[in-house]
């Protein structure tokens, strides 16, 4: 009965862990842009830097250096930084599909 009890505690502990470096914070780099600025070509996504800084419309999303495309759930964080190229730390979503920036690491010119 304790062996089996020592072994449940190691499985529980383990997917505990494993589930904990899955959700770590990432640091990524890439441009921050309005969803109306991205475009496509090649198969991936770049920011019109250009369009970016002036449009006002659209979602912020986060185009990393592979062109893939990601919602940013809390745009507030990135307020003036439209269009420029940013290191920051975040965490992704379950879905991987949008992600919340939790410190602006910095601005590369």
């Amino acid at each position: 009965m304790k062996r089996n009890a020592f072994l449940l505690t190691i499985v529980l502990a383990s997917v505990v862990l494993l589930w904990a470096q899955e959700n770590a914070p990432k640091e990524m780099t890439g441009w921050v842009c309005s969803s109306a600025c991205v475009t496509h070509s090649g198969g991936q996504a770049a920011c019109d830097a250009n369009c970016a800084a002036s449009d006002k419309s659209g979602d912020t999303v986060f185009v990393d250096e592979t062109g893939k495309v990601i919602k940013i759930s809390n745009p507030d964080m990135v307020k003036g930084k439209m269009g420029q190229k940013l290191t920051m730390k975040c965490q992704m979503s379950k879905d991987k599909e949008s992600m919340e920036i939790q410190e602006l690491i910095q601005a590369i010119r």
